[in-house]
């Protein structure tokens, strides 16, 4: 019997399109900041990372500034820590409601921040773990460990709900764990047939 379901975040229960960091790049401007097409695009490709790394908005705020090699009076400071805030929110996919519900202990382990994860209203009965708290990130094996722990789970009545074969599923396997492989596009190959792959959340609860 699965008493505690340990879901991923990025991809398994929430997403940001690639779109959107482009989007916010460009938007420094409206910031009056002397920013080109070049820094535009190198901070672009440095975000995700940044996002990732930071455990706070005004820690996200402080990294790209320094990227960009700025000084920034306080109150602009401030107001581009708000628009990030604004705008970099994840977004839930539409089948994460058929989860909410669900009478077993919920938990994340997400190499996102916790700051941003945390804010989201409808996860506020997900026990949240990232770096910051299991002193590792995945697929190091400590980090479900440390999960398991905190939640005084066994292997066997744990359940791992990832999209990534190799940073959830694999290495939950390797614990002891059962777990979902969530392809919501049919893009993901494998040849283990232990494996179970879903491609909506929906179809969870029948394996609960």
């Amino acid at each position: 019997m699965i008493r505690l379901v340990i879901f991923d975040f990025s991809g398994t229960l929430a997403y940001r399109s690639t779109g959107e960091y482009r989007e916010i790049a460009a938007k420094l401007r409206d910031f009056n900041l002397p920013v080109n097409d070049g820094q535009i695009a190198k901070l672009e490709a440095k975000l995700p990372e940044y996002f990732s790394e930071s455990s706070s908005w005004k820690e996200l705020t402080d990294k790209i500034i320094q990227k960009l090699g700025m000084v920034m009076e306080a109150d602009r400071r401030e107001g581009l820590e708000t628009f990030l805030d604004k705008r970099l929110a994840w977004k839930l996919f539409d089948d994460v409601e058929s989860i909410l519900q669900l009478p077993q202990e919920k938990a994340i382990l997400t190499l996102a921040g916790k700051f941003a994860v945390a804010g989201i209203p409808e996860l506020r009965n997900f026990t949240i773990f990232t770096s910051e708290n299991t002193g590792v990130g995945k697929p190091d094996p400590k980090a479900f460990l440390a999960v398991l722990a905190k939640m005084k789970a066994d292997p066997k009545e744990t359940m791992m709900v990832g999209d990534t074969l190799g940073n959830d599923i694999i290495p939950a396997m390797a614990l002891g764990m059962k777990a979902i492989l969530l392809d919501r596009y049919n893009s993901i190959e494998t040849n283990v047939p232990a494996i179970i792959k879903i491609n909506s959340l929906k179809e969870l609860k029948k394996f609960l």
